[in-house]
């Protein structure tokens, strides 16, 4: 039962409303300047009140910051470079803009404009989408707890994230990169350019990991640079998975092997231990890639436009490289998408949805035969 009482201010006689929320404590709510508006506001109170979405002031006016860092705590199930990537694009993209903001200012207004704020502030489209699944997240999580009725994130339109084109290799095209890559790191580049391991997952191998009389590689772990520390792990699918190994890639490796331990690593920086990726990439791969471009035949005569006759690759074109190779030799969606530790086959035919064109070939020419045999053609 609520009630209405009259007291007087400098400004003179103002109304309060006192009366009991739905947890059982009593409290109130003064400035009305009538009686007549504390009757109004304590009706549409009590409704509000007896609703299960029911917020307090006390709750609403929370601080997200709190909730921000309850999410960004949780990484039992995120791998060591995802709890990196995502702390730092919270902290210079979520945090700064939002831990201050009570919740009850959370609104998709709001979330639309903050959007357009960070766009204009330099984030790109991949930091925006990034950023913005976190503050979902956070909010979603909010949505859990009985805080919010609903998630203002939900349904707010991102910029598009334009990839740059996979870098692919034929076969003639890597032999090339060989010839243009210094000799203890053409192991590593064809191993890469036909097993379609993640360079972490290739710098954490040991020879324990080769199966030669199977020709099949194990995929158990991943060394992974994190903030200059590295972190060695499951691999990014969160489970070990086995690939398959090309005789012409795994004979040179059986010989590498003589002599060594199964827990030695197979491929390691020149001083020994794990290889890092942001090095190798500078000074061996960046390089090499660099004079195959300008030695390839024709691109003499190309100019700017000869990365269009040898590709300008980064470490991780080499594992784009593999599914092309993989695909020609035959592979179907299933097969790839196990090689690549993809955890769904559409995420296999997402990223490499150009290289299975000629699947239909067979099929089609299948239904031809059936309709055919059948006469199709004549009666039309």
């Amino acid at each position: 039962m609520a009630t209405i009482r009259a007291y007087e201010t400098a400004k003179g006689k103002r109304y309060e409303v006192g009366y009991t929320k739905p947890d059982g404590r009593t409290t109130r709510k003064r400035g009305f300047r009538t009686q007549r508006d504390a009757k109004e506001w304590s009706a549409v109170n009590t409704v509000a009140m007896s609703k299960p979405t029911y917020r307090t002031q006390t709750e609403l006016s929370q601080r997200l910051g709190p909730f921000i860092d309850e999410f960004l705590a949780r990484r039992a199930t995120l791998a060591a470079s995802t709890v990196a990537n995502r702390a730092a694009v919270a902290s210079k993209w979520v945090t700064p803009y939002w831990s201050e903001e009570p919740l009850d200012a959370v609104t998709k207004k709001a979330v639309k404009a903050w959007v357009e704020t960070i766009h204009a502030n330099g984030a790109g489209a991949q930091t925006i989408q990034k950023a913005h699944q976190i503050l979902g997240g956070v909010l979603e999580e909010c949505v859990e707890q009985a805080l919010m009725t609903g998630n203002p994130a939900r349904g707010v339109r991102l910029p598009k994230v334009v990839t740059r084109e996979h870098g692919y290799m034929n076969a003639q095209q890597v032999a090339h990169l060989l010839d243009e890559s210094a000799e203890r790191d053409r192991l590593l580049i064809a191993f890469l350019a036909f097993s379609g391991l993640r360079f972490g997952e290739a710098a954490a191998l040991t020879f324990a990991d080769l199966d030669f009389e199977n020709n099949i590689v194990h995929v158990r772990r991943s060394a992974t640079e994190v903030r200059g520390r590295l972190v060695v792990g499951q691999p990014k699918s969160g489970k070990s998975r086995r690939v398959p190994g090309v005789p012409q890639v795994m004979g040179p490796l059986r010989r590498h092997a003589k002599g060594r331990d199964g827990q030695d690593l197979v491929f390691t920086a020149p001083e020994g231990g794990f290889l890092r990726l942001t090095t190798w990439r500078r000074r061996v791969f960046a390089p090499a890639v660099k004079r195959a471009i300008a030695s390839w035949p024709g691109s003499e005569f190309a100019g700017e436009d000869s990365p269009k006759l040898f590709p300008a690759l980064t470490p991780h074109d080499l594992r784009h490289t593999a599914a092309s190779l993989t695909v020609s030799a035959g592979a179907q969606v299933r097969l790839v998408q196990d090689m690549l530790g993809h955890a769904k086959p559409s995420i296999t035919l997402d990223v490499y949805t150009g290289l299975f064109p000629s699947d239909f070939a067979p099929l089609v020419e299948k239904l031809d035969g059936l309709a055919s045999g059948a006469g199709i053609a004549q009666r039309l």
